[in-house]
């Protein structure tokens, strides 16, 4: 263990206080914490509520206004006016003037600087109940006794399965934690590949195991290469954190980051140990960086496939068969729980069980990549196939 150890140590120096990373790192948070002072006086937008003048003589429907306004938070304030305003001289509202209302209560007219169909609605019902009021006093009721009981006449809803709405926030929350998860596992796992192929044909391998079991020199790299994907995901994860709180976003979009975070954690370590072993025994098979790609392609596709899956899967058929399967299969689910979780349609149990899984596919993936990087590594020759690998292995 302590050579694991000692190995790890060096992969991670290595990769994580290279020039090149400490400026891409760095330019990633300048940009992330840029964009968000760049977007917030766009995202905020104007807070001050819109201005409706009301002529004195249609002042009665203010107090039916402000209710009614206040119960839909529309963002309203009637003033009422000594006299009817008047247009400008080029016969446009005048500055700071959202509309203007006047002439009797019951049958209102409306001036209006653009299309507003939210205070259009608003003034004909403030119009009716006002006429309401007047009937029933004319008839000897009491009006509030009369708004008391229709306020009371609400209906009981039972909503009965799908209700067909899509709320953006929790797909928003569980693109963010997929897309970052597979963008750092991407990157990972390139750097182990290279770093394999690296020292193989540069035959530095050759003397690191002669003193190192391949098994021992694969997880040293593994936990290294861990390590500094873990200080990746930091430096892009908690500039997005800042980001969001900043622009307010958890507000908004109603994103709980504490379960957000979480998961992330969870779903980033099970699918480090899920993919990047696997990586790294493969990349064993080739003893040029020219050759990767045509070891690894199936391995990226693999990791496409359900980051797809849970990108257009899940928001439709949240808790389907067929996605409730996918979800227990270790290569789809640091992809499918987090998103599930976000829609809220996952549950205990199954999150429990899909972990359960992976924790046991781990050691199998990690015997298989072992085998193979100890089969391949000593290969100085073209691209080894994989079942030769296994034997040698």
């Amino acid at each position: 263990m302590t050579m694991v150890w000692l190995i790890a140590k060096r992969e991670f120096r290595t990769r994580t206080l290279s020039k090149a990373n400490i400026i891409s790192s760095a330019i990633m948070i300048v940009l992330i914490v840029a964009a968000a002072l760049v977007l917030k006086p766009f995202l905020t937008g104007d807070d001050e509520a819109a201005l409706v003048e009301v002529d004195a003589a249609t002042a009665e429907l203010i107090p039916y206004l402000e209710g009614a306004a206040e119960a839909q938070e529309a963002d309203y304030a009637f003033v009422e006016a000594d006299a009817v305003p008047a247009l400008d001289v080029d016969g446009e509202m005048p500055e700071g003037v959202h509309a203007i209302i006047s002439g009797e209560p019951a049958t209102p007219e409306i001036t209006l600087s653009g299309n507003d169909g939210t205070l259009v609605g608003l003034v004909q019902g403030a119009a009716q109940a006002v006429a309401l009021d007047a009937e029933v006093s004319a008839l000897g009721g009491d009006p509030d006794a009369v708004s008391a009981a229709l306020s009371q006449a609400t209906p009981t809803v039972t909503m009965v399965g799908d209700d067909g709405e899509f709320d953006g926030g929790t797909f928003f929350a569980g693109l963010v934690v997929i897309v970052v998860l597979f963008i750092i596992l991407i990157q990972s796992a390139s750097v182990i590949m290279m770093g394999v192929v690296e020292e193989k044909s540069s035959r530095v391998v050759e003397i690191l195991l002669a003193t190192v079991r391949p098994a021992t020199l694969l997880g040293g790299k593994v936990l290294g290469v861990g390590l500094y994907a873990l200080v990746q995901a930091a430096s892009t994860v908690l500039p997005i954190v800042f980001a969001a709180w900043y622009l307010d976003l958890y507000a908004t979009l109603d994103i709980e980051m504490g379960t957000l975070l979480s998961t992330f954690a969870v779903w980033f370590v099970l699918g480090f140990a899920v993919y990047i072993v696997f990586f790294g025994g493969l990349a064993a098979l080739v003893s040029r960086q020219e050759d990767i790609g045509a070891v690894t392609t199936p391995m990226m596709l693999l990791m496409m496939v359900p980051l797809y899956l849970a990108i257009y899967l899940v928001p439709n058929n949240p808790d389907g068969t067929i996605t409730q399967v996918l979800t227990q299969i270790p290569f789809f689910a640091p992809f499918m729980v987090p998103m599930r979780s976000a829609f809220g349609t996952i549950s205990t149990a199954e999150t429990v069980l899909a972990i359960v899984i992976c924790l046991v596919t781990v050691p199998l993936l990690t015997w298989i990549a072992g085998r193979v990087y100890a089969g391949a590594v000593l290969n100085t020759g073209g691209r080894m196939k994989l079942g030769d690998a296994l034997r040698r292995g």
